[in-house]
């Protein structure tokens, strides 16, 4: 028959049917499908909060929720208060009351349009933390709610800045970060008479450390020449003493060169874990060079004077093992054997004993 040869084709537009109804059903936020209610448009929720609805409908954020090509969910009041069918029969209750949810639930509703805030950035930052509407500790042992987005953002009253911003940025931050005010004056900040936290800090996004939008010193020059920030203790010499002077995680050095800045500039884990002394050529093989940045020969001699690195025991290291190991190295081979000998002794030993280099640097 006919309509049974159709059966195949009508079952497959359903099961589509179906499954876009169920992606669109999860781009709604849990907290927003408690009841299963419809739509009904801004208009009826105006007819009875018209005082609320007046101000907030003046707003440019609210004209563009008002948009009716946005889909249904994305619409106006019920776009942050869920479907109001049952709530308008019902009136109390069967409609979300912001104050009810958790700030994770109340940071969902927003994200659902905000995708110029993804999800992923704002759960990698302390503020966005999948732990939201915890409780964390902070110094005292008191404790403070991790941020909603409704903390530093009016959705329901005229503001005269941007971005819906309750306060200027700065002191919305120190609401919550009142201990960056002792910092600053301690030197361990930058001071925030001249500037506003948002400057150096994306209070959305933790992909860099400490919510920067930025490598610290990347920041830094954004505004500053180098040499005029460098502190005064950076001199010649601190190069080579900065190691006994400091701590890891010290947070003056922190503050400009970022948490992993010791790694990076040294290319090694610093300070050195245990057990490094007795592995320090492995560590070292990609970077041979890398010791010379805090160590010179006499220092190596303190070890190597007299017990010289193990693969130069083999009897035969002075007529065949040394040439092995130099090709092992590839083209970090001259770093590492500069790293004590002098540059120019394979060339001197060679032409000494009129043996010819089979590779030359």
């Amino acid at each position: 028959m006919r309509w049974a040869k159709r059966l195949p084709l009508a079952a497959g537009l359903m099961a589509l049917a179906l499954t876009a109804m169920m992606v669109a059903e999860q781009k709604v936020p849990s907290a927003l499908r408690r009841w299963n209610a419809r739509y009904v448009g801004s208009q009826v929720c105006m007819e009875c909060h018209h005082e609320v609805a007046r101000v907030w409908a003046s707003l440019p954020h609210s004209q563009w929720m008002l948009d009716a090509k946005l889909p249904a969910h994305w619409q106006g009041c019920e776009a942050c208060h869920g479907p109001g069918s049952l709530h308008v029969v019902a009136r109390k209750g069967y409609i979300v009351a912001w104050e009810k949810l958790s700030v994770a639930e109340q940071n969902a509703i927003c994200l659902q349009c905000h995708q110029t805030v993804t999800a992923d950035q704002w759960h990698a930052s302390p503020h966005g933390s999948r732990q939201m509407g915890k409780w964390e500790t902070v110094a005292g042992g008191k404790g403070r709610r991790l941020p909603a987005c409704t903390d530093c953002h009016e959705v329901h009253l005229p503001v005269p800045r941007r971005w819906m911003l309750k306060a200027n940025s700065s002191s919305l931050c120190l609401r919550c970060h009142a201990d960056i005010t002792e910092k600053t004056r301690q030197g361990e900040h930058h001071p925030l008479d001249k500037t506003q936290c948002a400057a150096c800090h994306d209070a959305h996004d933790g992909t860099v450390g400490g919510m920067l939008k930025a490598e610290p010193l990347t920041l830094c020059d954004r505004c500053h020449q180098r040499p005029d920030i460098t502190p005064t203790d950076h001199t010649a010499e601190f190069r080579k003493t900065h190691g006994k002077r400091v701590e890891k995680d010290d947070r003056r050095c922190a503050s400009c060169h970022g948490r992993d800045g010791c790694d990076r500039c040294h290319g090694l884990p610093m300070p050195h874990p245990q057990g490094f002394a007795t592995h320090h050529t492995e560590a070292t093989r990609a970077q041979p060079s890398t010791c010379q940045n805090c160590h010179d020969q006499n220092f190596c001699a303190k070890c190597h004077a007299d017990a010289p690195p193990v693969s130069h025991d083999a009897p035969d290291y002075a007529s065949a093992g040394h040439a092995k190991e130099f090709r092992q190295f590839g083209a970090n081979a001259a770093a590492y054997c500069a790293t004590c000998h002098q540059p120019r002794q394979c060339d001197d030993c060679h032409r000494q004993k009129g043996i010819p280099l089979e590779v030359r640097r």
